[in-house]
């Protein structure tokens, strides 16, 4: 019943339908009804419905209470695009009859209405002065006879209809004595889709319209679409705090929009399109839900973007709970996929981050990526560049989760997170957190630093704390499809510390369950930690589940700590297969117990299952320094190749089999520096069982572990010891390798194709 009064009631307003209004008066008093903030008489006065208000006026003037129906989204609509800047003060604030006509700019018929009016509360006295201060800055009085207006400016359409009477008062002069007259320039109308205010856009049209001068979008505006196309021409949209414009379905090109970091769309549509527009952010927000500066979702184009970012994002749990994770992007929150046929495309886009920090809790869990939130389609072409500097806030220059694409960006922008919190686990990645897809040629040039600075704290079961830093991906782990890592390159320095947390970094990806295929890192890792804990660090990836193909290693290492150190060329420890890969970079390492490898640091073997995965090295190179020592005095683990292959024992019921890494077609033309070591110059500790039978048989195919290696002539031999048990280490000579000069090896036709192959020769 009440929403067919208001649906009446609205309908005769709008149509200043008399008879229509009379008869819903015979029903019910209507009259003492409010359309959500809007009282009748306000309604009408906003429709400009004259015999209405010509019949009913005096009489609703009196009323000061109502009855309170639904608010029609078009009296919203139409409401803020005359109120301007007033619409700060009726978030939730009814607005009376004589405030509508002020903000209406009905001065003289606000004279006349105020003296028909009941005493006024000091609320409504205090909203009219505001009103009229913030329209012209100037004062309204109230007296006992009557209201007390300063005198305004004409407005615009009062100066032309001046200029109109003169005009047609000049040219009766002129026709009356007989002047000829073959030219009168009159006065321009508007010309149609240009914009010198908002209110002259049709946000729900198609039409195409022109910026002629900066527009303010007011605090808190909102429409629930954007249809039309609107350019620029180099002018501004100032967005005032809370403001959006919905939903994207249009075109906005040759734009600058000034933010305080609002999403300023809810949604780009299938067929929006972004074009050259910048976007300048000065933010001091804190949100407990997930955002972005520009998006929180597209489907359609985002081209040629530039987004200046400075001040502060802080992100704070949404519950008690602290369960979720809030993901935050730079331009677009989630990048999608529409119908499974319309891709999102973020493409040629250049973010510029300033003096921007991000702050963090433990129980928001938040990542920030410096493009995308997430991306499930295509992000291409986009470049990074500035500071961004966290605390308890994961960094990802790029992107936070990739499910798409991600060809040809670049980060250039220094990264760095430090945080004291006992409960949480610093994580910087150049490029992006998570990847499920597809990583193709993108580089990262920035520092990357992942600092924490929390003291000794007790370590809950199941849980490992952790710094990491990483220049391309922290995880590459596909789940409906293989993740992939190829043809990108990191350059940036890699520094990571802690005070007692274990220690990941690595030049490419951090951990890959996926593939890794022509990469490069030229940036040096330095690592430390003041703990007991253990260090994992790889030129190339510091734990290797997946394969690596045609990779290279240029930075050096260096690694402290007081604990176990896993350190390796290319990996520091793997179950996977490293193929034609390279190391250059040289290795230094202090730790209790440590594993270092030109090419890998620890061969793990694992069973998952009927598969059988074990760490192994075939036709790489290390031309790497390897330095190394115990801050005990015992050995540590160390092959020109691979540092310590694990055995473990299967028993397959008539038989028993020692599986562990293999060793093939390798080259060490590096040097060994330290001493009080197992070295060997292609392996320095393997399991007795495996080097002894250096072989294994899978599905009736004999595999040979250890064959084909060469190594520089030199004191040492090509293994350091077996391990027979837990502690008896004994001294071999070395199997499946030969000693030759280095220039000998450098002509052998299997070096140059692995050079070849990593495009080094």
């Amino acid at each position: 019943m009440a929403q067919q009064i208001e649906e009446s009631l609205f309908k005769a307003i709008k149509n200043d339908d008399l008879k229509a209004f009379a008869d819903l008066m015979d029903k019910t008093q209507c009259g003492a009804y409010r359309l959500g903030r809007f009282p009748v008489l306000s309604l009408m006065y906003l429709y400009k419905s004259r015999r209405l208000i010509s019949s009913y006026e005096q009489m609703f003037l009196e009323i000061t209470n109502y009855s309170a129906l639904s608010e029609p989204l078009e009296v919203s609509k139409k409401f803020s695009s005359k109120a301007g800047k007033c619409l700060r003060l009726y978030m939730n604030e009814v607005v009376s009859p004589l405030e509508m006509l002020l903000i209406l700019d009905k001065t003289k018929h606000l004279k006349r209405a105020y003296l028909m009016t009941k005493p006024m509360s000091s609320e409504i006295k205090g909203r009219l002065k505001s009103i009229y201060f913030i329209k012209y800055s100037l004062n309204i009085r109230f007296e006992i006879d009557g209201i007390v207006i300063d005198r305004r400016p004409l407005s615009y359409r009062e100066k032309k209809n001046i200029a109109t009477v003169c005009l047609c008062l000049f040219l009766a002069v002129v026709i009356a004595v007989g002047v000829p007259v073959t030219a009168v320039s009159l006065i321009p109308k508007p010309i149609e889709g240009e914009a010198t205010k908002l209110k002259h856009i049709d946000f729900d049209s198609d039409k195409e319209y022109v910026l002629k001068q900066d527009i303010v979008v007011p605090e808190n505006f909102a429409v629930d679409k954007v249809n039309c196309t609107i350019i620029g021409e180099g002018h501004k949209f100032i967005f005032g705090k809370g403001a959006s414009f919905g939903r994207l379905n249009g075109k906005l090109s040759d734009l600058t929009i000034e933010s305080l970091g609002d999403a300023i769309f809810k949604t780009v549509g299938e067929n929006a399109v972004i074009d050259n527009v910048t976007v300048n952010v000065n933010a001091d927000i804190t949100v407990s839900e997930e955002s972005a500066f520009v998006a929180l979702e597209n489907y359609g184009t985002i081209e040629n973007v530039t987004l200046n970012v400075k001040g502060k994002l802080k992100a704070v749990a949404k519950d008690s709970a602290g369960t979720g994770e809030l993901n935050f992007g730079g331009i677009v929150l989630q990048n999608n996929v529409y119908n499974s046929k319309i891709a999102g495309t973020i493409k040629n886009c250049q973010l510029n981050y300033s003096q921007f920090s991000l702050v963090g809790e433990t129980g928001a869990n938040a990542v920030f990526g410096g493009v995308a939130g997430i991306n499930n389609a295509y992000l291409q072409e986009c470049k990074v560049k500035g500071e961004i500097n966290s605390d308890t806030f994961d960094i990802a220059g790029i992107c936070a989760v990739n499910n798409g694409l991600l060809t040809k960006n670049t980060n250039e922008a220094d990264l760095s997170q430090t945080s004291a919190d006992t409960e949480w686990n610093p994580i910087v990645c150049g490029i992006v957190f998570r990847n499920n897809y597809v990583v193709d040629n993108c580089k990262n040039s920035g520092a990357i630093s992942s600092f924490s600075t929390c003291g000794r704290f007790d370590i809950e079961e199941d849980t490992e704390p952790a710094a990491s830093a990483v220049g391309i991906a922290y995880l590459n782990r596909g789940t409906t499809t293989a993740a992939y890592i190829k043809n990108s390159v990191n350059s940036g320095e890699i520094n990571c510390g802690s005070q007692y947390r274990n220690i990941y970094a690595a030049g490419i990806c951090l951990s890959t369950s996926g593939a890794i295929e022509s990469c490069k890192n030229s940036g040096a890792l330095t690592v430390k930690t003041d703990s007991d804990l253990e260090i994992y660090v790889g030129g190339i990836v510091a734990i290797a589940n997946g394969d690596i193909y045609k990779s290279v290693n240029q930075g050096a290492i260096s690694a402290t700590g007081k604990g176990k150190a896993y350190i390796g060329g290319i990996s520091a420890q793997s179950i996977a297969l490293l193929s034609n890969c390279v190391s250059t970079g040289d290795i230094t390492a202090t730790a209790k117990t440590v594993y270092a490898g030109g090419i890998m640091g620890f061969s793990e073997v694992m069973s998952g299952g009927y598969y059988i995965y074990f760490g192994s090295a075939e036709r790489c190179i290390s031309q790497s320094k390897i330095n190394v020592a115990s801050t005990d005095g015992s050995p540590a683990y160390v092959g020109g190749i691979v540092g310590y292959v694990r055995e473990e024992e299967f028993d397959l019921g008539n038989s028993m089999q020692y599986l562990g890494g293999c060793v093939t077609d390798c080259y060490f033309v590096g040097e060994y520096l330290s001493e009080n070591s197992y070295f060997g110059n292609i392996v320095g500790v393997c399991g007795v069982n495996v080097y002894e039978k250096n072989s294994y048989t899978s599905l009736a195919t004999e595999y040979i572990n250890f064959h084909g290696s060469f190594y520089i002539d030199n004191a040492f031999n090509s293994f350091g010891a077996t391990l027979n048990g837990d502690d008896e280490f004994v001294a071999v000579e070395g199997k499946g390798a030969t000693s030759a000069t280095k220039e000998e090896i450098e002509n052998y036709e299997t070096y140059k194709a692995i050079l070849k192959n990593c495009n080094l020769n």
